[in-house]
């Protein structure tokens, strides 16, 4: 019953949602973003919640923080054998992990990092690392993305899509969520939004993005932190070793705009440097990554998991004298 209902009205009610089966995680954007906000101490239930609503969430610029464990537990171990490799397991070393989604695949991967070489210091970074919860005087909700384009109306019993339209086979979905749009329209919400802007309207709190264990492991190690980054930044001091999986792929990025990412990442690098790059497939979850060697005016190829990076050509033909 519970499940019929979810699908048709959505949840928003915590204790509800624990009694759904594994089938919550395909609930996507009928499941409150609310619920996100599990706390600093969450139990394992709520862990677990939070996970799953990650799984479907879908960002305005198409992406999903979509992640599971043990996702790149090959890819890890194919890097950490190029890293001890490369360099000395008593240096310092450092790391960026780019496009994290919730950075739980983050913390998996410093926890073997920091074993085969502790003085190493990793940075997770993603473009959006928390979501707003807009409250009306009324009492009806809006969640948002930072810069104010909101994701979805929380109205009881009532969960609907507001910046991702409903399905056509939905027909009163349509109807109440383009009222919402409407409502949202009303309220001045633009593009560019801040925190500061949203209180004028209602009632605002933050909606971490952020995996617990992954803000957990930042106060607890120095070595580790999460930063709002795009992947298309150059990063603010030269590293060693870059990450960017699920991200530089024909899936989001035209050839110029994956051009570009290129470019940043061996910006962002010392010579002689580490990439990895590489998807992994939705329908076997298999991962394709190259692992690459910033050279002066490009790249090397060093090794591949699977069938390597559907854009290992691209890099490898791209040349730092014009980033083409």
């Amino acid at each position: 019953m519970w499940a019929s209902l979810a699908n048709y009205l959505g949840i928003y009610d915590p204790l509800v949602y624990a009694q759904l089966g594994p089938e919550r995680r395909n609930l996507g954007s009928r499941a409150a973003y609310s619920l996100l906000d599990v706390g600093d101490h969450p139990s394992a239930e709520q862990v677990s919640m939070f996970e799953d609503i990650c799984y479907k969430l879908r960002m305005t610029n198409g992406s999903y923080k979509l992640t599971f464990r043990n996702r790149f537990q090959d890819v890890n171990a194919a890097l950490l054998d190029v890293l001890d490799e490369r360099f000395a397991r008593d240096g310092e070393l450092l790391v960026e992990d780019r496009a994290v989604s919730n950075a739980l695949t983050s913390v998996e991967w410093a926890r073997d990092l920091f074993a085969r070489h502790p003085r190493a210091r990793m940075t997770a970074s993603d473009l959006v690392l928390y979501l707003m919860e807009i409250t009306l005087p009324d009492g009806l909700r809006f969640v948002a993305e930072p810069g104010g384009a909101v994701l979805q109306c929380i109205a009881p019993p009532w969960v609907l899509s507001v910046y991702h339209r409903e399905a056509y086979r939905k027909p009163l979905h349509l109807l109440m969520s383009a009222y919402y749009r409407r409502r949202v329209a009303k309220l001045g919400v633009t593009q560019g939004w801040g925190q500061s802007d949203a209180s004028r309207v209602g009632r605002v709190r933050n909606l971490s993005l952020v995996h617990p264990e992954a803000r957990q492991l930042a106060q607890e190690d120095a070595r580790f932190k999460v930063v709002a980054q795009s992947v298309f930044d150059r990063a603010p001091q030269a590293v060693d070793v870059v990450r960017t999986m699920n991200i530089l792929n024909l899936k989001y990025f035209s050839r110029d705009q994956l051009l570009a990412g290129v470019t940043a990442v061996h910006a962002s690098m010392k010579s002689g440097g580490v990439w990895v790059v590489g998807r992994t497939l939705e329908e076997d979850r298999r991962n394709h990554a190259s692992i690459l060697t910033r050279e002066d005016s490009g790249w090397s190829l060093q090794t591949r998991v699977g069938d390597g990076s559907e854009i290992e050509d691209l890099a490898l033909g791209w040349r730092a004298a014009d980033g083409r």
